[in-house]
């Protein structure tokens, strides 16, 4: 499971060659289980067209104050769409539209969202290797990060000119991964190992019964996901459960027994920074375990 997961991204396009990429990012964020939502520069619909956009994001794409089509002219509130995004991610964001954003000039609904915005933004310069090195391209950069927003670098490779250098704009899953590591970067836990246990153990009598217990495993579960969702690697040692989990930092080790458990978790403990054990391990296990089922012969059935 992506970092990324349930948030709500915001995603700007503005009028660059690049912005054909962005239908690429869309497609990663919903795959990483965002919700996405795009507003467009009017000049960059010349580039990739709403409808696409839709039907990746499904959702309506905006690219002015007004629904045009509608005759009663609903307008599009710029300010919701700034309180709903977690994540602003304006790609491509070209020289014009970086400047603009730098000195707070607000002329389409893209830049209007922008200065409404009270999330994390970030954006990927996308333009002309000359335009890229510009003083006035750079001072833009700085002003834009200076004001907290997040630059994302740019590539260096052939560009729509013909030209080799750097200005191309970063690879959509660049992107992602930038987003997604930047804010584990973030998090308390990152770069901690956690150990968790969790469920019951079983303990063979025969190849049928076993003493166990009810543990379901659901809190040790839930703590490997808090875990995570804080940065943390986790190793998540499991008895027999029906609990899933599906994280990218979250390693399941299953087992059986306690003897199973404790092997396991010996492996994963002095690596550990923090260990959790909150699995419910069999209190007895039998001396012998028998090879076949035991008939039953007597009214009761005496373990050792």
């Amino acid at each position: 499971m992506s970092i990324l997961k349930d948030k709500n991204i915001l995603l700007g396009i503005t009028a660059g060659i690049a912005a054909y990429k962005s239908a690429s990012l869309v497609r990663l964020f919903i795959k990483a289980g965002a919700n996405v939502k795009v507003v467009m520069t009017p000049a960059s619909k010349e580039f990739v067209t709403p409808l696409t956009l839709s039907t990746l994001s499904k959702n309506p794409v905006y690219s002015s104050f007004t629904d045009e089509e509608d005759d009663n002219q609903i307008w599009n509130n710029h300010v919701d769409l700034g309180l709903w995004a977690d994540l602003f991610v304006i790609a491509p964001a070209t020289a014009n539209t970086m400047a603009k954003m730098a000195n707070g000039v607000c002329d389409n609904i893209l830049l209007a969202t922008y200065l409404s915005a009270k999330c994390s933004i970030y954006f990927a310069p996308a333009m002309d290797l000359d335009m890229y090195k510009h003083d006035s391209t750079k001072a833009s950069f700085e002003k834009l990060t200076s004001y907290g927003n997040k630059l994302i670098p740019a590539g260096t490779g052939e560009l729509a000119s013909g030209l080799v250098g750097e200005g191309r704009m970063a690879e959509p899953e660049e992107i992602v991964a930038y987003i997604e590591n930047d804010i584990l970067d973030q998090l308390p836990l990152r770069g901690k190992r956690v150990l968790i246990t969790a469920g019951p153990t079983y303990e063979a009598i025969d190849p049928v019964r076993f003493i166990g217990n009810h543990s379901s495993g659901k809190m040790g579960f839930e703590i490997a996901k808090a875990a995570a969702n804080l940065g943390a690697e986790v190793v998540l040692v499991t008895g027999p459960t029906h609990q899933k989990i599906t994280h990218h930092l979250v390693t399941v080790k299953p087992v059986i027994t306690a003897e199973d458990m404790y092997n396991e978790v010996h492996k994963h403990f002095n690596t550990s920074d923090i260990a959790i054990l909150s699995a419910a391990v069999a209190d007895y296990r039998p001396k012998n375990v028998a090879d076949e089922k035991i008939k039953r012969k007597k009214p009761r059935l005496l373990l050792s």
